[in-house]
């Protein structure tokens, strides 16, 4: 999912601030070099990178078939993506990417349940699963962009693999891991394709837009990824002060690029789903008269591509209205998630022996709690030792302005939330506090310095020391991630506070 030379060319990106986010604008690389096999990649990437794939895969697809039952918002997503199997119409808040990959991946597995029945397809458990792989491996290269340190990147990434929330939502059949990884590679390649020029600049602004375009059409919360990949190049067209044609050009692929995906999008939805299905009440008239079988269908009726599209935009944002007034009972409020006041219970089934097999959506308290507390520090070292952190100015400032764009919407939504909506925020936050940290350890001025060579033994306990409280977390955690055998009291020991149970 992540091209080799990719996380080659993030591995060599060194120290920067914003004029250079993260070396100055390269040349393309020599010819001598690009006439090397492609396969001579793999070998020059970085062992961490190696492990952090390793090991995100392992955690994501271990006991991926397990349980052999429709989990929480499964319910939906399973069903609206086997929907595309059987051509009848179905209805959701969100644009239809995420389900239509599914939809993919389950005709290329030979998944053939009915979108109705209870047959719970854990083959398409693998998409999610396959994401939240590549998740890790992109947040590791957009570490590496902004802060010119492979410890730093690896102990970013490393926080994020072991983060139980964002685990729980990549290994069902969910939307979010690909929400996340889409918007995250959006992002990454935006920040790389300013160390390119030429042909080799348009090329990757435009796969960074396509990708913000692609977050976007999963769900309109990834609206938040493209709109960091138009900053990065207006920051950029600023600095440089560039020609107004080229900028012109380039802003219309950042426009064009993520509105040819959406509507295309939606282009093959309808494609697809032709028949009468549980969907069709939320449409207008018009539009039910298209639909095969519908008691208002008609054989000469004719609604445009925008008409339906514009039928469908309209019935999603009324029903998003409609759901000001819903409650439910994992719901949270946005000013909690940072601390993790509430989680999702997801699924609960007897396992005998007195023992139940429990799932939540709930965070590794190490990784959020510490990450807020990892703020309060970094704010404080930058106003005591404003100069370790001037090579990491203006990419901390990024990642602020990331985080509060990423957050600060949800204040002015009503309806029903949830902690996982908190994912982008949390994984810009707690980049910035890593990076934050790397400028007062010195972690950021090793650059490419092994892992075994550390400045001080202090600094080499502390790193590790970081990550094995995250793991030794994790791991107590885990029961209630991957669905163990809890007693009772198993159960209760986890639940540090009242609010989650």
């Amino acid at each position: 999912m992540v091209d080799p030379e990719t996380i080659e060319r993030a591995a060599d990106a060194p120290e920067a601030d914003l004029d250079e986010i993260q070396a100055a604008p390269g040349a393309d690389a020599p010819k001598s070099e690009q006439k090397k096999p492609w396969w001579n990649a793999f070998s020059r990437v970085p062992i961490e990178v190696w492990l952090l794939g390793i090991l995100a895969s392992i955690t994501r697809f271990a006991q991926l078939g397990s349980p052999k039952a429709i989990v929480f918002d499964e319910i939906y997503f399973r069903e609206y993506s086997l929907h595309y199997h059987v051509g009848t119409y179905y209805f959701d808040l969100h644009p239809p990417l995420g389900k239509l990959l599914i939809g993919l991946w389950g005709a290329i597995a030979g998944v053939d349940v009915d979108p109705m029945g209870k047959d719970p397809a854990t083959a398409l458990r693998f998409l999610p699963a396959l994401a939240g792989v590549g998740l890790i491996l992109v947040i590791y290269l957009m570490i590496r962009q902004l802060s010119g340190s492979r410890r730093v990147a690896t102990l970013g990434a490393g926080l994020l693999l072991l983060d139980n929330a964002i685990l729980a939502e990549s290994r069902f059949t969910l939307i979010d891991s690909m929400l996340l990884f889409f918007g995250i590679s959006a992002v990454t390649l935006s920040l790389a394709a300013r160390r390119r020029s030429g042909k080799n600049y348009w090329y990757w602004l435009a796969a960074a837009a396509a990708l913000g375009g692609m977050s976007s059409t999963v769900k309109l919360t990834g609206l938040t990824a493209l709109g960091l990949v138009g900053l990065i190049w207006l920051a950029d067209v600023v600095h440089q002060r560039r020609n107004w044609k080229p900028v012109l050009g380039q802003l219309a692929v950042l426009a064009v690029v993520p509105a040819v995906i959406y509507l295309s999008t939606f282009a093959v939805h309808f494609a697809l789903l032709q028949r009468t299905g549980p969907g069709d009440a939320y449409m207008s008239t018009q539009f039910q008269a298209t639909l095969k079988g519908n008691a208002n269908y008609s054989p000469e009726a004719k609604r445009s591509f925008f008409g339906k599209f514009h039928d469908l935009n309209s019935a999603m944002h009324g029903y998003e209205l409609s759901l000001n007034s819903s409650t439910h009972p994992y719901q949270s409020k946005w000013y909690s998630w940072p601390y993790m006041k509430r989680g999702v219970y997801q699924y609960v089934a007897p396992n005998g022996d007195g023992k139940n097999s429990y799932i939540y959506t709930l965070g590794n308290p190490f990784v959020w709690w510490g990450t807020l507390l990892g703020f309060v520090i970094v704010i404080g070292g930058w106003f005591a030792r404003p100069a370790r952190f001037k090579p990491v100015k203006w990419p901390l400032i990024l990642l602020g302005t990331a985080y509060l764009a990423s957050y600060l919407p949800f204040s002015l939504i009503v309806r029903p939330m949830f902690l996982y909506h908190y994912f982008f925020p949390l994984i810009f936050s707690l980049s910035f506090v890593v990076i934050g940290l790397g400028a007062l350890t010195g972690w950021i001025n090793d650059g490419d310095r092994p892992f075994t060579k550390f400045s001080s033994r202090n600094s080499q306990i502390g790193y590790w020391a970081v990550l094995g409280v995250a793991f030794a977390f994790f791991l107590y955690f885990a029961p209630i991630t991957y669905g163990f055998p809890l007693t009772d009291s198993g159960l209760e020991h986890r639940m540090w506070l009242h609010s989650w149970r």
